[in-house]
C-alpha cells in the first residue's frame, strides 16, 4: 500500500499537463501513487497518461468518458491504494523548492490527524507568482479544534477551500463519503462545507507547495456564468436545508452561514459579469438565501451587510462588482512590477 495517492484529473490541458507530472514524480516520493483520471479528453491527454504510466511503474491511468472535474475526482478516490489523497489540477504543479518528504513526514508524525492544510503560490499565466493575500496569518489559525480552526479561517477571509491544498486520510475520505458533488461549479465550497461538519482534526503545514495557475484561457474559472452564480445559491440553500432538519450546534451552524453570506456576497458581485435578463432569473435564488447575511461575522461580510442594509441588493452588488474589477486590476499590476 503506497503512503499517499495523488489524483489528477485530466481534460484539454495537453500543454500543462508534463508539467504537472513532472512536478510531482521529481519529488521523488518512496511511497506514491499518481492516478491520472483521464475524463474524456479529446486531445492529446490520454496518449501523454499513457506514455507517462508505460515509463512508471507508480503511474496509473483511468480512462472514462467525460463527466467533468467532480466526476474525475471521484473516480480517483475509488482506485486510490494510499493512506492518504492528494488532490491536483493537471494545469497546476507542485513547487520545486518545497520538499514533499519533509511535509509527508509531519504527516507520519500526526497519524490521528485527518487533515493537513498547506499553502499556495497563484500564477498568472506569462505574468509571474505571487503570494495569494489570505495565505499570511495561516500559521497563526488555531488547529487545537476545530471550532478553532473554522472561526480563524473565517476571521481571515475565507474557508481556504481548494481541494489541492489539502492532504487528506483516505478512510476519513471515505467513511464519511466525502465525494465532490458532480455537475456543479463551486465543487470545493460545498464539498468543503461538508468535510467541515464531520472534521475532527486538522493541521496547518505553512508551506507553498501548490502552485495554482490562474488566468489561463479555457479554464473552469476564467468565465463567469449564470451557472457559477446559481450554484453558488444553490449550495447556500443546501446548508440552509441541512440545518433546518438537524438539532444541532448553533455554533456549528453560525460559522457556516457565516461562510455561506461570504459566498452570498461574492454571488452578488459576480452577478455584474452576466446578462442583466440573468440576473433578474437569479433575484428569487438570493432573496430566498439572504437570511444567511445576518451571520455576516468576518471583516468583509460585516462591511457588506451593511452596505446592504443601506442600499440594498442592487446597491451592495454594483459596489462589490466593482470592488472585483478594482482587485483583479491590482494584483495584475503588482505580478507586472513584481517581475521588472
Amino acid at each position: 500500500m503506497p503512503f499517499v495517492s495523488v489524483i489528477i484529473p485530466v481534460y484539454k490541458v495537453e500543454k500543462y499537463l508534463p508539467q504537472c507530472i513532472d512536478s510531482v514524480i521529481n519529488q521523488k516520493i518512496d511511497s506514491i501513487e499518481i492516478i491520472l483520471v483521464d475524463d474524456g479528453s479529446p486531445d492529446n491527454c490520454p496518449k501523454i497518461c499513457d506514455e507517462y504510466a508505460s515509463k512508471h511503474n507508480f503511474i496509473k491511468v483511468i480512462h472514462k468518458s467525460n463527466g467533468g472535474l467532480s466526476s474525475a475526482r471521484n473516480a480517483g478516490i475509488r482506485a486510490a491504494t494510499g493512506q492518504y489523497i492528494i488532490f491536483m489540477d493537471s494545469d497546476d504543479w507542485w513547487n520545486p523548492n518545497v520538499s514533499v518528504k519533509k511535509m509527508l513526514a509531519e504527516v507520519t508524525e500526526n497519524p490521528d490527524v485527518q487533515m493537513f492544510l498547506f499553502t499556495s503560490l497563484d500564477y498568472i499565466d506569462g505574468d509571474g507568482l505571487y503570494k495569494r493575500t489570505e495565505h499570511k496569518r495561516l500559521s497563526n489559525i488555531r488547529t487545537d479544534t476545530t471550532e478553532h480552526y473554522y472561526s480563524d479561517l473565517l476571521a481571515n477571509g475565507n474557508l481556504e477551500v481548494h481541494a489541492a491544498t489539502k492532504v487528506l486520510k483516505t478512510d476519513f475520505v471515505r467513511v464519511n463519503e466525502l465525494y465532490f458533488k458532480e455537475g456543479i461549479v463551486s465543487e470545493d465550497n460545498e464539498w468543503m462545507l461538508r468535510l467541515l461538519r464531520v472534521l475532527k482534526s486538522v493541521k496547518i503545514i505553512d508551506y507553498p507547495l501548490y502552485m495554482y495557475r490562474t488566468g489561463r484561457v479555457g479554464s473552469i474559472t476564467n468565465t463567469i456564468k449564470r451557472k457559477n452564480i446559481s450554484d453558488l445559491l444553490d449550495i447556500i440553500q443546501a446548508s440552509i436545508n441541512y440545518y433546518g432538519q438537524l438539532e444541532i450546534s448553533k455554533e456549528l451552524l453560525r460559522y457556516e452561514y457565516c461562510y455561506c453570506a461570504y459566498l452570498w456576497f461574492c454571488a452578488l458581485g459576480l452577478s455584474v459579469k452576466i446578462p442583466k435578463r440573468e440576473y433578474q432569473d437569479l433575484i428569487a435564488k438570493f432573496k430566498a438565501t439572504a437570511l444567511v447575511c445576518e451571520y455576516s461575522n468576518s471583516k468583509k461580510t460585516k462591511l457588506a451587510y451593511f452596505v446592504y442594509k443601506l442600499l440594498g441588493m442592487n446597491g451592495v452588488k454594483n459596489i462589490l462588482g466593482l470592488y472585483i474589477k478594482l482587485k483583479g486590476e491590482t494584483n495584475l499590476n503588482k505580478k507586472k512590477l513584481e517581475s521588472v
